[in-house]
């Protein structure tokens, strides 16, 4: 309350939420936190006021319909780059990071979603 009361800046450089546009509280949780792939250390995901930052209940909603769209880790995609293994998602840029085997090593390289086609187990299209 003091928070919104008095503002602030929060860990991303901006006014804090509750206290510039933000009325409506919803409950957020770690599992929230997880979901957008953010660090669990308390003092990282806690807002001015020592509680879960308000953001996290306020953009799980867009994390979560990103999420639906990305391939899961570990999952085979098709690149122009050739066939590789998704290692890394990343939500909000919604790009993912492929690792393709080169004999005895490895590349990784980095892809938006318009340019990977996810593949079945038998390596035919999804």
């Amino acid at each position: 309350m003091e928070a919104q009361l008095l503002g602030g800046l929060g860990p991303c450089g901006r006014e804090v939420c509750c206290s510039r546009f933000l009325k409506d509280f919803d409950h957020a949780s770690i599992k929230m936190a997880k979901n957008q792939g953010l660090s669990l250390n308390p003092s990282k995901i806690s807002g001015l006021c020592g509680r879960l930052m308000c953001c996290l209940a306020y953009e799980n909603d867009h994390y979560a319909e990103v999420a639906k769209k990305m391939p899961k880790i570990n999952s085979m995609v098709k690149t122009s780059d050739g066939v590789g293994k998704v290692v890394y998602n990343n939500l909000l840029k919604q790009t993912v990071d492929v690792r393709f085997e080169k004999g005895e090593s490895f590349e990784i390289k980095n892809f938006t979603l318009d340019e990977i086609i996810l593949e079945d187990k038998d390596g035919t299209k999804a």
